[in-house]
């Protein structure tokens, strides 16, 4: 035996097993899944379905005084909805790796798709055939017209319809004497196929520029007093990692009326069954006074801030008095 058969011996290179993939392998597999159209659409559809308790289960973010009253009316459910952040859906771990995920696959769709599109319509139409007796489809006819004109004939008529056109090479494989015209379209048909993921795209790039950029806030404004669009001014207030005291619209609001109207008969009697806030607002401090009428679904933009409708209540006025009988404070709260 020699020192080579030895070697061999001792140090055996591993088999692989038949369908076995190595890292690399593996990692290119999972990116092609990843970045596949079943994919993205799959991530879509549990993104749209994560999203499903936002809308049912009332968030820390836009109304803190209904999920300390959801709380307090469900104590058996809080701590498992707690540990699942399902009053912070959108905030939540495991809808930010939904929504990373879905922004992956639809980048690594997209790139490819559209270098192959651009590519494409770059491309000439294919030479024709020199045998169009091969194609599944074909025709053919006898005219007395000379080849020139039968050609100058069929660019007009094939421009006319959205063809575009490729001449036969005359120092192709047909030779001088190869007369032909070939003609293509339908460079839109992936089209349709791109916007879509652009569109998608933008709304989740929107999304998370919104959530970074953006704030959510909630305040209860009695009638009659002015809202000052700062921080301290909101009962919670929930920023972006991006948005600074700065950012805030300078505006002034004030609610002049309130407008209820009540559902009178049924099992809801007692319900209100529409509402409204009549505005009095400043978009600076300097600015004309304007008014608006604030129904639900029905928001008031001033800058780049949404204000919108959510609820109503009362506000019961309490009066405070000290040993002697006196008013120490009154007003509503």
């Amino acid at each position: 035996m020699t020192d080579l058969d030895s070697l061999l011996l001792a140090d055996p290179r591993p088999e692989r097993r038949p369908g076995e993939l190595g890292a690399r392998e593996l990692a290119r597999w999972t990116w092609r899944q990843l970045t596949s159209m079943r994919t993205a659409l799959i991530l879509l559809l549990v993104l749209a379905l994560a999203a499903v308790p936002g809308s049912i289960i009332p968030q820390s973010g836009v109304d803190a005084l209904e999920v300390s009253r959801w709380k307090d009316q469900h104590p058996s459910l809080t701590p498992i909805y707690e540990r699942l952040s399902l009053f912070s859906v959108y905030d939540s771990a495991w809808f930010s790796a939904i929504y990373i995920l879905l922004m992956i696959s639809l980048v690594g769709c997209i790139i490819p798709r559209t270098f192959v599109y651009l590519r494409n319509i770059r491309a000439q139409p294919p030479a024709a055939p020199r045998n169009l007796l091969r194609l599944p489809d074909h025709a053919s006819y006898t005219s007395p017209q000379e080849v020139d004109e039968v050609l100058a004939q069929a660019r007009v008529v094939l421009r006319s319809r959205g063809y575009r056109l490729r001449d036969a090479d005359p120092d192709g494989p047909g030779g001088p004497g190869a007369d032909s015209l070939s003609a293509e379209r339908g460079y839109l048909r992936e089209v349709g196929n791109l916007i879509f993921h652009l569109s998608v795209i933008f709304v989740l790039v929107g999304f998370a520029i919104g959530s970074l950029l953006g704030y959510q806030g909630g305040v209860i404004i009695l009638q009659g007093t002015t809202f000052a669009n700062t921080s301290a001014s909101y009962d919670d207030f929930d920023p972006g990692s991006l948005f600074g005291t700065d950012d805030f619209d300078p505006f002034l609001m004030t609610v002049d009326g309130f407008d209820i109207e009540w559902l009178t008969e049924g099992s809801a009697a007692g319900t209100a069954r529409k509402f409204n806030a009549r505005l009095t607002y400043q978009e600076t401090v300097e600015a004309p006074e304007e008014t608006y009428d604030l129904r639900v679904n029905h928001p008031l933009t001033i800058g780049n801030t949404g204000i919108f409708l959510i609820g109503h209540g009362y506000a019961p006025v309490l009066t405070v008095r000290d040993g002697e009988g006196n008013v120490a404070a009154s007003g509503p709260t």
